[in-house]
C-alpha cells in the first residue's frame, strides 16, 4: 500500500508540472518499477520503459485529435496525417517503417542530431536513435511511452564520448491542436553532465511532403520552402486543379541555445544523395552545404526539408531546450489570404520569392509559434480528468500496467480498425466484424461515434432476392446472400449510385458483431431509439459472383430492427437448407481461411457458398446473438417502444429457432467417445472427403475440420480448434426458460474444460488454435481453404490471440473458475514474458509461432492490431464484475459483481466513464470508481461491507443512475483471526 501511494504522489507531482525541462528531468529519472525483462518494463506510475530497442517490431503510439492523426514508434518513425475536408488525407509526414511487415519502407521522415565537440573530435549521434552514431556511442537509451493525458512519446539517451565529457538527452513527441489547425510538437532537452564546458551543434529537421502525388506522381514540382529565420520556415504548395493549399509552420523556441542557420532545402542539408538522411552531410560537415537554395526560396528541383542549425554552450549541470512546432494549417481565413498574398503577377523568381516570404510573414504573424504551441498549464488538484479505463492491482502490478497501457491503443485500433486501409469511395476500406469488435472499447470512450458507425454500417446489407423457395429444393447462391454483408465497407460513401469495388466476400459472421455490439451498445447506454433508425441497403452487382461483385446502393431501406431480423431470417434460411440444421460457413466464418467447406463439388473454388458445408463456431455465435437480442428486446421500455411503432419482431420464432440451433449443433458436432478428447468439431461439409453423399439418417457426416476421429478429419490427423469450443461451451452454460435443456450439458462442460487444460495449454504460449495445425499442402487447400496456405502454425494456423480470449472471456462467467482462467490468460500477456518476444511487451500480439522446434517459437507475427485487445479489455471489467443494465429496468442499473482470482489478493482499483444517453440526445458522463480492498489481519473472511457514494449498502448495486453525478463503490473484505 506505501508503494501505491507513493505513486499516486509522483502523479500527482506530474501533474502539476508546468515546464518541458521539469518533464525531461521527471521522465530522464524514471526507473524500471516492474520488469518484464532485459529491455525494460514499467515505471511507477505505469509509463512503458524501453532501455533497449523491441526487436522485430516497435512499440507504437497513436494520437487522434480532430482530423489530425501522428503515430510515435519507439524506432523513431513518425507518422503525421491530417483529414481535409472533403476526406482528402494530406500525409506531413511519412512513417518510415511498417510494423506489420516489420521492415523499413521510407526514410526517416525527422529526425535531431548532436555533435559535441571535444578538441578537433566530433562525436555525433542521432538523439532519436543513437545507434545511428559517429564516434558516439550511447552510454544508455530510453524509450518511454506515456498514456492520457500527456499521451506522448520520448527518446532519451546519455553518452560519455571522452574522457570528463558526459551529458543526456531527452526528446519528446505529442500533438496539440491550435485554432490554425493540428501541431506536432517535438521538444529537445540536453544537459551538460560533465564538470567542464560542453559545447556542439544541435540539429533539427522534417522531410516534408508537397502535393501528395495527386499529379504526374511527381509532387516536389509544387512545393516551395523558406527560412524566414533560423526559428522559423515556411513550407507550401498549391495543389493542382484545386483551390487546395497545403500550409506548413515549423517554429522553434530556445533556452540556452543559438539559431545559427536553416534551410529548406533537401541538397542543401542532406547532400547529394538520400543515403545520408540518417545522417546528413551538412552535420557532418558542420555546416550548411553550398549547393541548393540555402536560406533562399527553394521550389522545384530538390525536395523540402524543414532543417535548422543550433549552436549551445553549456556550463556544468547547464540545460539547453529548443522546442519545435509542425503547424499544419486548416484555418480557412489563414490559408485564403496566405494564398492572396503569395499570388504575384511578374513571374520571376525575384517576384516569387518577394511575395512567398510576404505571405510567409502573415502567416508567422497570424499563427502560433512555438511558444504558444508547446505552452503548458500546471493542472490544480482535482483537474485531472476522470480516465475513461484505468486498472490497479496492487498485487499484480504488472498485469493491470498492462491493461492501462492496452488502453492507449484503442484510439489506434479504432481508426485503423485492421483493415486494409484502401481508399473506397469517399472514405476508406473497414472489416465489418473488426469495426463491429473494436466499437467494445471505442462505446466506453465516445459512444457517439460507435452509434454512428452502427447506423453506417447496418446500412451495408446485400438486398438479393424477395423469393424464397417453398418447395424444399436448395437455396441458390443469390437466395442465400440475402440479409449477408461485405467483408469490408468503404468508410464513407456519399454516392451511393456509385459501384464500389471492395471486399465484397460474405464472410458469414459479419452482421453478428454488429449485433454483439448493437446489444453492447443499448445496455452500455440505455440508448434503444437506436432500433429504429433507418438505414439504407446495397445491391451486389453480380450476385452470382460477390467475390468479383461490387456493390451499389439500394432504394429499399429499413429500420435498424428490421436489418436484425432479416439477418437472423437469413441464418435460419441457411440451417434449414443443410442436413444438419446448422448454419452455413458459405464464405467464411471468424476463422476465414476455411472457405473450402462451403463447397460443392468438393475442392471447387468456383463453387464456393454454393455448397452447404457449416461452421459450429459460427452457428453458436448465432445462438449466442439471439438469447442476447432477445434478453435486449424483452427489457419493458425496450418492448414498449418497439410495439408502439410496429417494429417487434417475433420473438417467439426466435427462441424456438435458438432452441432448434443449439440441438442440432449438440446432435452433429459433440464429440466423444474412449482415447478421445471431448469437444465440438469445428466444421462439417456436407460431403464426404471423396465427393459421395454421407447416410445422414445413420449418423455420417461429411468430411470435418476439428475432429478427434481421424476416419472423418480432412487429413486423418486428430485435432480441436480452440474457437469453437470456446462458443461451443458459452452455447451449453445459456439458460432460458424458452430453451430446451440439453441432457448431457454437465458432461460436455467438464470435457471442454478437460481438453482445454490437457491438450490446449501451453505455459509459454496460452492456449493454442489448433492442437494441430493445418498442413501447407495441396490437400489441405482443396479440402480447407486458404488455411493450407497460411504458414502453419501461426496466425489463423496456430496460436491466435483472439481464439484465446474467447476461451477466457466465457469461461470467467462460470463461477470458481477465475484461477485457471488467470493462469492461462497470463502467458498470452506480452507484457508476463520475457525478452525473448519478438516486440514491444506493451502491446497485444496477433499470434506466435507455436512449434517448439521453431527458431522463431513463441515470438510474434505483428503487434498492436489485434482484435484480442476489444476482448481483453472486457476480461478485465468481467475481473471487475462491472455489469450494466442501462436499458432494463427489471435490473440494476449497476451491478458489481467481483471475479478476482487468488492472485490479486482482494485489492482492486476500477475506473472508468459511464455514458447515460438522454432523452434530447447525446449522453451524460458519469465517472465510476470501484474500490476493493482487505481489512484485518486474519486468515478467515468474517464480513463484506459495501459503501456507495460513501453511504452504506447491502449489495454493490445501483437501481437508478438518473439522479447521480458519479459512483463511488468501496468493497471491503472483512478478516479476523
Amino acid at each position: 500500500m506505501a508503494k501505491a501511494a507513493k505513486a499516486q504522489a509522483a502523479k500527482a507531482s506530474f501533474v502539476a508540472e508546468a515546464s518541458f525541462v521539469a518533464e525531461a528531468q521527471r521522465v530522464l529519472a524514471l526507473k524500471v518499477d516492474e520488469r518484464t525483462g532485459k529491455l525494460g518494463g514499467y515505471g511507477p506510475n505505469g509509463e512503458v520503459i524501453y532501455e533497449g530497442h523491441p526487436s522485430g517490431c516497435p512499440s507504437v503510439l497513436v494520437d487522434n485529435q480532430k482530423d489530425a492523426t501522428a503515430t510515435y514508434m519507439s524506432n523513431g518513425s513518425i507518422g503525421f496525417v491530417v483529414k481535409i475536408e472533403g476526406g482528402m488525407e494530406i500525409r506531413v509526414l511519412d512513417p518510415s517503417f511498417d510494423p506489420v511487415e516489420k521492415r523499413e519502407i521510407n526514410a526517416p521522415s525527422n529526425n535531431v542530431w548532436l555533435d559535441v565537440q571535444v578538441g578537433k573530435a566530433h562525436h555525433i549521434a542521432s538523439l532519436i536513435n543513437p545507434k545511428a552514431n559517429v564516434n558516439a556511442v550511447p552510454a544508455s537509451i530510453k524509450v518511454v511511452k506515456l498514456g492520457d493525458p500527456d499521451r506522448s512519446m520520448w527518446y532519451c539517451a546519455t553518452f560519455k564520448p571522452a574522457k570528463g565529457v558526459a551529458y543526456e538527452t531527452a526528446i519528446k513527441f505529442a500533438l496539440k491542436y491550435t485554432e490554425a489547425g493540428p501541431a506536432l510538437t517535438r521538444e529537445v532537452y540536453v544537459k551538460n553532465l560533465g564538470k567542464g564546458a560542453l559545447k556542439g551543434q544541435l540539429w533539427t529537421a522534417f522531410t516534408l511532403h508537397g502535393t501528395q502525388r495527386f499529379v504526374y506522381n511527381k509532387e516536389l514540382w509544387y512545393d516551395s520552402s523558406l527560412p524566414l529565420s533560423p526559428r522559423e520556415i515556411v513550407v507550401s504548395c498549391t495543389v493542382p486543379y484545386t483551390d487546395i493549399i497545403q500550409i506548413k509552420r515549423v517554429s522553434s523556441e530556445v533556452t540556452n541555445a543559438k539559431p545559427v542557420d536553416a534551410t529548406g532545402d533537401y541538397a542543401t542539408f542532406v547532400g547529394d544523395t538520400a543515403a545520408y538522411i540518417t545522417m546528413p552531410q551538412a552535420v557532418l560537415e558542420g555546416q550548411m552545404l553550398k549547393g541548393g537554395a540555402g536560406r533562399k526560396l527553394s521550389r522545384f528541383s530538390t525536395a523540402a526539408v524543414a532543417a535548422s542549425q543550433f549552436e549551445i554552450a553549456l556550463k556544468a549541470g547547464q540545460a539547453a531546450t529548443v522546442q519545435q512546432s509542425l503547424l499544419y494549417v486548416t484555418s480557412q481565413d489563414v490559408i485564403t489570404q496566405y494564398g492572396k498574398q503569395a499570388s504575384f503577377s511578374i513571374p520571376t523568381y525575384k517576384e516569387m520569392s518577394k511575395t512567398f516570404k510576404a505571405a510567409a510573414e502573415y502567416l508567422v504573424k497570424a499563427t502560433p509559434s512555438a511558444r504558444q504551441v508547446t505552452a503548458r498549464k500546471p493542472l490544480a488538484a482535482g483537474e485531472q480528468p476522470h480516465p475513461a479505463f484505468e486498472l490497479q492491482l496492487p498485487a499484480q502490478r504488472r498485469v493491470s500496467h498492462y491493461a492501462n497501457s492496452l488502453w492507449t491503443g484503442v484510439k489506434e485500433l479504432y481508426e485503423k480498425c485492421r483493415a486494409h486501409g484502401a481508399k473506397l469511395a469517399n472514405g476508406i476500406e473497414l472489416g465489418t466484424r473488426d469495426r463491429a469488435q473494436d466499437m467494445w472499447p471505442k462505446m466506453k470512450e465516445d459512444p457517439g461515434i460507435v452509434r454512428a458507425d452502427l447506423v453506417h454500417a447496418m446500412g451495408l446489407m446485400y438486398v438479393t432476392t424477395d423469393s424464397f423457395p417453398t418447395d424444399g429444393r436448395p437455396l441458390t447462391i443469390v437466395e442465400k446472400l440475402h440479409g449477408m454483408f461485405p467483408r469490408q465497407y468503404p468508410s464513407r460513401w456519399d454516392n451511393r449510385s456509385e459501384v464500389v469495388m471492395c471486399d465484397n466476400r460474405p464472410y458469414t459472421d459479419s452482421p453478428l458483431w454488429l449485433i454483439n455490439s448493437t446489444n453492447m451498445y443499448i445496455r452500455e447506454t440505455g440508448d434503444y431509439n437506436i432500433l429504429t433508425e433507418e438505414v439504407t441497403s446495397v445491391h451486389l452487382t453480380d450476385p452470382e459472383r460477390p467475390i468479383t461483385s461490387g456493390i451499389v446502393g439500394c432504394d429499399r431501406r429499413f429500420r435498424f430492427i428490421d436489418v436484425i431480423r432479416e439477418v437472423f431470417a437469413c441464418f435460419e434460411r441457411h440451417a434449414k437448407d443443410t442436413p444438419y440444421g446448422i448454419c452455413q460457413i458459405m464464405y467464411g466464418d471468424w476463422c476465414d481461411p476455411i472457405d473450402m467447406f462451403g463447397t460443392n463439388p468438393v475442392g471447387d473454388p468456383n463453387s464456393r457458398g454454393k455448397g452447404r458445408g457449416v461452421g459450429v463456431r459460427l452457428s453458436a455465435h448465432v445462438f449466442q446473438c439471439l438469447v442476447e437480442t432477445i434478453d435486449t428486446l424483452e427489457a419493458p421500455a425496450v418492448a414498449e417502444y418497439l410495439q408502439q411503432r410496429g417494429a417487434m419482431p417475433d420473438l417467439n420464432a426466435w427462441k424456438t429457432f435458438a432452441s432448434w440451433l443449439r440441438e442440432n449443433i449438440v446432435k452433429w458436432a459433440w464429440e466423444k467417445g474412449q482415447g478421445v478428447n471431448p469437444g465440438f468439431i469445428s466444421y462439417i461439409h456436407e460431403l464426404k472427403a471423396d465427393g459421395s453423399v454421407p447416410n445422414y439418417a445413420a449418423g455420417e457426416t461429411g468430411y470435418t475440420l476439428g475432429s478427434m476421429q481421424p476416419e472423418r478429419e480432412f487429413d486423418g490427423l486428430p485435432r480441436r480448434d480452440l474457437a469453437c469450443n470456446a462458443y461451443g461451451l458459452n452455447m451449453v452454460l445459456t439458460q432460458r426458460d424458452y430453451l430446451k435443456p440439453i441432457p448431457c450439458t454437465q458432461e460436455i462442460v467438464d470435457g471442454v474444460l478437460d481438453t482445454m487444460n490437457k491438450i490446449f495449454y501451453k505455459d509459454k504460449l496460452g492456449l493454442l488454435l489448433f492442437t494441430k495445425p493445418i498442413p501447407n499442402n495441396e490437400n489441405a487447400r482443396r479440402l480447407v481453404g486458404r488455411m493450407g496456405i497460411v504458414p502453419s502454425g501461426v496466425a489463423e494456423n496456430g496460436e491466435y490471440h483472439h481464439g484465446q480470449v474467447m476461451m477466457h472471456r466465457f469461461r470467467m462467467a462460470m463461477p470458481g473458475m477465475q484461477d485457471i482462467v488467470w493462469k492461462q490468460f497470463k502467458p498470452m500477456m506480452s507484457a508476463m514474458r520475457d525478452e525473448s518476444l519478438a516486440g514491444p511487451f506493451e502491446m497485444p500480439s496477433t499470434s506466435y509461432a507455436s512449434d517448439p522446434e521453431d527458431p522463431h517459437f513463441g515470438k510474434g507475427m505483428y503487434f498492436g492490431l489485434s482484435g484480442s485487445t476489444d476482448w481483453i479489455m472486457e476480461i478485465f471489467h468481467a475481473v471487475a464484475g462491472f455489469d450494466v443494465a442501462l436499458h432494463d429496468k427489471r435490473r440494476p442499473a449497476l451491478r458489481i459483481c467481483p471475479n478476482l482470482p487468488t492472485e490479486v489478493d482482494q485489492s482492486l482499483t476500477f475506473k472508468r466513464i459511464i455514458h447515460l444517453a438522454q432523452p434530447t440526445g447525446g449522453y451524460r458522463q458519469i465517472p465510476f470508481t470501484l474500490n476493493i480492498r482487505k481489512d484485518g489481519k486474519g486468515k478467515k473472511q468474517t464480513d463484506m461491507t459495501v459503501m456507495i457514494n460513501g453511504q452504506p449498502a447491502d449489495r454493490a448495486e445501483v437501481a437508478d443512475l438518473s439522479g447521480l453525478d458519479k459512483v463511488d463503490v468501496e468493497i471491503t473484505y472483512v478478516y479476523a483471526r
